[in-house]
């Protein structure tokens, strides 16, 4: 943990407590107090609120699990030792059975044996008791995790990722590498409990394969960029941008103002989208009807490239490491990338092509080294 998560874990930890303690006090005609196993709950809620022991499901199975198990072990067993074995084994078991595995469960079973083990036991009141920790618990640590911490809680897997090219595939990075189905075989093999949600698992491993590969290649952006780069202007004629791109085998044009500050792209796709005709017929006489300039002051289509170009533009820094440009082309089906510096000027463009350079002169090195 940094050392901010240590004093917001510690400081959540702590307003929960409060919370809890005081919350139980003040329900109405109650005799109900914190029970002990919620301050090892709280432990695991505050300083592993992304682990899948801290999540809701296992929190409420675990003293579910726990309660029935005490009561198993007392009402089946006279000696107090023996009986607070059966009833944490068992808690243990359904723990695992039911993936709730919470450990502060194994606590209150113990403690619920301890205390009313030979006892004639108020059952509606201790279910009262149990029910209340666990709800002020989980209240507490929505409220704290997700307002003033401003953690997500419960934890929640990232969506997938979209192909904005609307098929079936995955993107890119999805297609090699370690996958779910991976990680379901390994923990099949491994047969017990991995402290850790899949997706958790690829995001450390994708993060760790990128740290070693920028670590081989030694690579950023500035290295492998094209710095002589074709721009256009807000106000730039939509049939010399056009020309432009034909001109030089291009099929994006960063725009710029007057500074050479980024403020939107334009593509060979922009074009495409104030075409309604777009069949085989009609797409040269839609597009030269694009491309020629309106006469007058008036003109009810698109005439300069501030008017078509995508304002939006997803671009990196000199200093990006090659593995961040690989997954940033890759996870928006990107391939053209502008580079722009501190003052978001255009200083670079990187493309696929500059990619595919790069990584073949780095095997061929290693080839040679070999």
């Amino acid at each position: 943990m940094s050392r901010a998560e240590r004093l917001r874990s510690a400081f959540g930890a702590s307003l929960a407590i409060a919370v809890c303690a005081w919350s139980l006090v003040l329900i109405p005609a109650s005799a109900y107090w914190l029970m002990a196993p919620v301050g090892a709950s709280v432990v695991v809620l505050f300083a592993l609120s992304q682990s899948p022991l801290a999540q809701p499901w296992p929190v409420l199975g675990a003293y579910v699990s726990a309660t029935a198990s005490a009561l198993v072990g007392m009402s089946l067993v006279a000696h107090p030792f023996a009986s607070a074995a059966l009833a944490v084994g068992l808690t243990v078991w359904l723990m695992a059975r039911f993936n709730c595995i919470h450990p502060p469960g194994g606590a209150l079973a113990l403690m619920l044996v301890h205390e009313y083990h030979g006892v004639q036991v108020n059952l509606p009141h201790l279910l009262a008791l149990i029910t209340a920790n666990v709800l002020c618990l989980l209240a507490a640590a929505l409220i704290i995790n997700n307002v003033v911490l401003r953690r997500r809680y419960p934890h929640r897997a990232e969506s997938p990722l979209l192909n904005r090219h609307q098929t079936t595939d995955e993107v890119p990075l999805n297609r090699s590498g370690l996958n779910h189905a991976d990680l379901a075989h390994a923990v099949r093999k491994l047969g017990s409990f991995v402290d850790v949600k899949s997706n958790d698992l690829v995001q450390l491993y994708n993060e760790a394969s990128a740290h070693a590969f920028d670590r081989h290649m030694g690579q950023t952006c500035c290295d492998i960029m094209s710095k002589d780069v074709v721009t256009v202007a807000f106000a730039t004629d939509l049939d010399e941008a056009w020309s432009l791109l034909r001109r030089h085998k291009i099929k994006t044009l960063p725009v710029v103002d007057k500074f050479g500050r980024l403020v939107g792209i334009l593509s060979v796709a922009d074009y495409l989208r104030q075409l309604d005709d777009v069949t085989a017929a009609g797409l040269a006489v839609t597009l030269q009807g694009l491309l020629r300039r309106t006469p007058g002051d008036y003109s009810s289509k698109a005439e300069v490239v501030g008017q078509i170009m995508t304002p939006s533009v997803i671009c990196v820094s000199p200093q990006t490491p090659l593995s961040d440009l690989v997954q940033q082309l890759s996870l928006h089906g990107l391939h053209h990338m502008p580079v722009v510096d501190g003052a978001r000027r255009v200083v670079g463009m990187v493309t696929h092509s500059d990619v595919t350079a790069a990584l073949y002169r780095r095997l061929l090195a290693y080839r040679l080294d070999a």
